[in-house]
């Protein structure tokens, strides 16, 4: 049975009750009323800051001595994301895998593509553009990447929403200290800037 380990907010998971996985919630809701016919062992209520990037790696932190093999990470609201059919094509992969569907919008401008798709990825233009949209201390991706050694790419390859099955060798490249560093990042705010360049690293750093 998959572990899952995922962020909830003002959602009601119901395809988790049946599900058959191991699941534990980190909920950030405005309210309890969104999981209270669940089972309370299986939450932890955190206060709703840093976005849910600051609960993801909260849990990598804090078990990142006895994370288990492999574990779904992401978001309780999974099929915004996915499809329930893309999912069940891979829900029992034993290697790290990027869960996303190919139904993101894509679209070019009068400098190029800003968006495509290639590889089963989703690539987006580098132009730090969301960091304009919340509040950043990162004022370009360019900071972020020297601040946590990333590469600096003209286009950024990731899973929108976050979500991937993720294997406990992929995390351990890094130190526990590593993610430390960037979950530092988030907590000032609710909303950071930072949460959209971590959705954006994650992939980067376990491909």
């Amino acid at each position: 049975m998959t572990k899952a380990i995922l962020i909830n907010y003002n959602f009601t998971p119901t395809w988790l009750l049946d599900s058959g996985l191991d699941y534990y919630l980190y909920d950030r809701s405005d309210s309890k009323e969104y999981l209270k016919d669940f089972p309370q062992e299986r939450i932890r209520y955190t206060e709703n800051r840093g976005n849910v990037d600051y609960d993801k790696l909260s849990y990598l932190v804090e078990f990142y001595d006895n994370l288990p093999d492999i574990f779904l990470w992401g978001k309780s609201n999974l099929f915004q994301f996915i499809s329930p059919e893309e999912w069940d094509k891979v829900k029992d992969n034993k290697v790290f895998t990027p869960l996303l569907t190919q139904n993101h919008k894509t679209y070019s401008d009068r400098n190029g593509r800003v968006c495509y798709y290639e590889g089963g990825m989703y690539w987006e233009r580098n132009d730090s553009w969301y960091l304009n949209e919340v509040p950043a201390k990162f004022q370009t991706w360019v900071e972020w990447a020297n601040f946590l050694q990333l590469p600096i790419l003209p286009y950024i390859p990731f899973a929108p929403g976050g979500n991937y099955l993720l294997t406990k060798e992929r995390v351990h490249r890094y130190s526990v200290d590593f993610y430390e560093k960037m979950k530092d990042t988030l907590p000032y705010t609710q909303l950071p800037g930072e949460a959209h360049l971590a959705e954006r690293s994650y992939y980067l750093l376990w491909k």
